[in-house]
């Protein structure tokens, strides 16, 4: 069904409508959906929003790869465990608190995030994917530390990285920050990455 906004500038598929498209396509009811993907419209959705409450059984939500620039309209969505946002527009780590007691992985590689406040509320994170952001700070990163169950984060292509990759002691520097952290960009931290680590960063 081709409706006005199909065409021409203001291009963009509305949340209600990839619910839709997604419930044809996979024969299902997309609130008694565990997995719901929504990723990659043509045209792209642009905005979040409450329709997204529906999904009352969804554990896995994916919005990667539109044109969202604002995290938005989480609320009602009590079983959600992993949210998936690479490749949008998202400037910040907002709109996350009706999510933050359930929520397990944040997928949030390739956007715009500069700042992290915010994430020190999603108490439960075991995984985080933030690579190919605009992290360039240690107290940015540093909020990392409130994150007691974090196991797992990618951060690869931030500045932050870019400039103590080349300096060679970013993995130190995580390692002294987050010693409980399991595996960083793909490889596991290990006990002599830790103890130099701690002395580096003090």
């Amino acid at each position: 069904s081709t409706h006005g906004a199909t065409r021409g500038e203001g291009a963009m598929t509305s949340i209600k409508d990839a619910i839709k498209a997604f419930e044809a396509k996979n024969t299902l009811v997309a609130s008694e959906a565990e997995k719901v993907t929504l990723y990659g419209q043509l045209p792209p959705i642009v905005k979040m929003d409450n329709t997204l409450g529906t999904l009352k059984a969804c554990k896995h939500l994916a919005l990667s790869s539109n044109c969202i620039e604002k995290i938005t309209g989480l609320k009602g969505l009590d079983n959600l465990e992993v949210l998936s946002l690479g490749r949008n527009q998202i400037k910040k780590l907002e709109g996350l608190d009706d999510v933050a007691n359930t929520l397990r992985e944040l997928w949030i590689s390739y956007n715009l995030l500069d700042k992290l406040n915010g994430l020190e509320k999603l108490s439960n994170l075991v995984v985080v994917y933030m690579s190919n952001n605009l992290i360039a700070k240690w107290p940015e990163f540093d909020r990392f530390k409130d994150l007691a169950k974090l196991e797992e984060l990618l951060f690869v292509g931030n500045p932050l990285w870019e400039t103590h990759t080349k300096a060679e002691d970013f993995r130190l520097n995580v390692a002294g920050r987050i010693p409980w952290l399991k595996k960083l960009d793909g490889v596991p931290v290990d006990d002599d990455e830790k103890e130099r680590g701690k002395a580096l960063v003090g």
